[in-house]
């Protein structure tokens, strides 16, 4: 194969097809920020999608739990690893992406006798040094986006620019019970546009967000955390318990439901 250039080429191509089949179905992890840090959601059938990566740093992922959980122990690994070599002010995320996930992704996808990472993952940092460094979210293939108040990871493109469309840029100066149910709104919206078909890409109305949340909650539960920096401790991660997450589906559904 290495001597035929084109083979490797259409064998790439034939990976990012079966990583795009494989991830069509994920359901998205939406991330933003609000008025007290970072606040990351998702649904799930069972498996935890996000976790507490180092100290002010989260990690979450759509995809393969096994890749998912590769992926978040190699990104722990490299925080503690550049804690000690030189300190905790040195753990960011722009050298855990930079330097870390993203090109031990890009060799997994780019090594064709070698399983890729059957995974998209977020990074996100409360208070980075950079503001568009708060968010970075990294492909199958290795390249990663950085996002500075909304970051999404789907099964689907078109699913991530329906919830990003879908979702408040205001949400940095909103209580954590407010951006809570702006994110389960905007996750209707994506699930409604993963359902589509191509041609229907009408503007959903509030009754078919709450229909869909509805009907997605009788299989998944919600899974949400956060980075806040009101917390006295070191580390900032939290996550959500289920009643404040019950009461973030009521409200998200009741505020669909009375509109049009």
């Amino acid at each position: 194969m290495l001597e035929e250039p084109y083979r490797w080429v259409e064998a790439i191509r034939n990976r990012r097809e079966y990583l795009e089949d494989q991830l069509a179905g994920a359901s998205p992890v939406i991330a933003c920020r609000y008025a007290d840090g970072l606040l990351l959601l998702t649904t799930t059938p069972g498996p935890r999608k996000i976790f507490e990566a180092y100290n002010q740093i989260a990690f979450a992922g759509v995809g393969h739990p096994a890749d998912i959980e590769k992926l978040r122990k190699s990104v722990i690994d490299i925080a503690h690893l550049e804690a000690f070599n030189l300190s905790a002010r040195d753990v960011s995320l722009q050298r855990l992406v930079n330097f870390g996930v993203g090109p031990l992704m890009k060799a997994a996808f780019d090594e064709i006798f070698r399983s890729p990472f059957i995974a998209r993952v977020m990074v996100a940092e409360l208070d980075p040094t950079q503001e568009r460094e708060t968010f970075y979210t990294v492909d199958a293939d290795g390249s990663f986006t950085g996002a500075d108040s909304v970051a999404v990871i789907a099964g689907t493109p078109e699913v991530a620019d329906a919830i990003r469309a879908h979702l408040s840029q205001d949400t940095a100066d909103q209580p954590l019970k407010q951006a809570l149910r702006s994110c389960v709104s905007a996750w209707g919206a994506g699930r409604l546009r993963g359902e589509a078909a191509a041609e229907e890409l009408d503007e959903p109305t509030s009754a078919q967000i709450t229909e869909a949340i509805t009907s997605a909650l009788e299989s998944v539960h919600l899974e949400a955390a956060v980075l806040d920096r009101t917390l006295p401790t070191k580390t900032k991660f939290r996550l959500l318990d289920e009643p404040t997450l019950a009461a973030a589906a009521d409200a998200a559904t009741d505020v669909s439901g009375s509109g049009s």
